[in-house]
């Protein structure tokens, strides 16, 4: 699965959990500040939920710019190994070797 649907699913996911929220009145006629606020009968977890969908905002956004920014170049390797692969591979002969071997460990 590529970073790209997988950023795309989880927007998309995020946007579908905003639906019922969206679907209360607009205008409630009791004198109350409507379903966001503390007068809607939430309480505590209208905090909580709205610290829940900013938190996941949040983390998909790292999620996304960390993906798409990665440039790691795989582990480092010990530079006389390669060396010697190179050299059992036949792509440098044995005075090269040495003189680069050498080259490496001054």
């Amino acid at each position: 699965m590529t970073v790209s649907v997988r950023i795309t699913g989880s927007i998309a996911t995020l946007l579908a959990g905003t639906v019922p929220a969206l679907a209360g009145p607009d205008n409630p006629s009791d004198g109350t500040f409507g379903h966001m606020m503390w007068g809607g009968g939430h309480g505590w977890w209208g905090g909580f939920g709205m610290l829940l969908f900013w938190g996941l905002i949040i983390a998909v956004a790292v999620f996304a710019v960390r993906a798409l920014t990665d440039k790691r170049q795989g582990d480092m390797r010990d530079p006389i190994e390669i060396l010697r692969e190179r050299y059992a591979r036949g792509e440098i002969d044995e005075d090269e070797f040495r003189r680069r071997k050498q080259e490496l460990q001054s």
